[in-house]
């Protein structure tokens, strides 16, 4: 990226997560017992750096997800998709990961 002002551009196929009483992450559920899934993008703000899929991102509404797919994102398609906020260190664990990758297929 040579020009001023560019950053590379991925974006993320998420599950929003809540924690549970002994402080886990768990998929957020819908009334019906699903999880819908969304998509966010890395903006020219967003701090910290991608680890890889299970990792939770913080959204621009302060709301938690966990990454289950990354993949580039023309530079020029930006605006087709929301910023996300930050990356967080935390990341969820295996078996919510699979459980959330269930949702891809």
């Amino acid at each position: 990226m040579s020009k001023k002002g560019k950053y590379r551009v991925l974006k993320f196929t998420c599950l929003p997560v809540e924690m549970d009483a002994n402080g886990k992450y768990q998929l957020k559920l819908d009334p019906t017992g699903h999880a819908k899934l969304h998509v966010w993008r890395i903006g020219k703000h967003t701090k910290g750096k991608y680890a890889g899929p299970g990792q939770l991102l913080l959204t621009e509404n302060n709301l938690m997800a966990v990454i289950l797919a990354a993949e580039p994102l023309a530079f020029k398609n930006r605006h087709s998709e929301t910023p996300m906020q930050r990356f967080l260190t935390a990341r969820v664990d295996n078996d919510v990961l699979q459980a959330g990758l269930a949702y891809l297929k």
